[in-house]
């Protein structure tokens, strides 16, 4: 089992990877040094399967890819998105300081609703299995994104004025021929 200290990163960039290839049925599972993935097929007949696997390396590049990406978009967050769901299930468990095991979409039926399975290990080394309804993910993601940004503009607010004097400090040392 791959023990992260955070899972919603690493989650995020797995659900990307698996949204740019249109995968949306999945199944994942934590091995010893890194993530595999079986996913539907998302090309007709839709019969086979494609498995993808990610290492904490592959991971740390795709997140600064991300992040790249990240910083040059100005729209909104979708949290529709497999990304923003595979990163709010992380941020689950990681609340929970639990072990993933293994998540899965792939056994919900119309009947109970669209809903994501999840497998870990809690710090006792018991092993807990919980069924998210994606109403409930889509809703916890909200608050997530509504309390950073509250965060970052409390951040603005607050390093405002600094900026301000670094700003005429550079403009002032830039008039006396310093530059940096």
């Amino acid at each position: 089992m791959l023990y992260l200290p955070r899972y919603a990163g690493a989650l995020r960039c797995i659900g990307q990877v698996l949204q740019n290839q249109n995968i949306e049925v999945f199944e994942l599972k934590s091995h010893a040094n890194e993530f595999r993935v079986q996913g539907g097929d998302p090309n007709p007949p839709y019969i086979g399967l494609i498995e993808l696997k990610f290492s904490t390396e592959n991971i740390t590049i795709l997140d600064r890819e991300g992040r790249a990406r990240r910083g040059q978009l100005n729209g909104e967050v979708r949290f529709d998105c497999l990304a923003e769901v595979l990163r709010a299930v992380g941020e689950y468990l990681d609340n929970k300081r639990g072990h993933l095991r293994r998540i899965s979409n792939s056994s919900s039926s119309m009947s109970d609703g669209l809903s994501v399975e999840i497998e870990y290990a809690t710090r006792a080394g018991d092993v807990e299995l919980e069924r998210l309804a994606m109403s409930s993910i889509r809703e916890n993601e909200r608050a997530y994104v509504q309390e950073a940004n509250s965060a970052n503009r409390a951040r603005q607010h607050l390093f405002a004025p600094a900026v301000e004097n670094f700003e005429s400090l550079g403009f002032t040392l830039q008039k006396y021929g310093w530059t940096f």
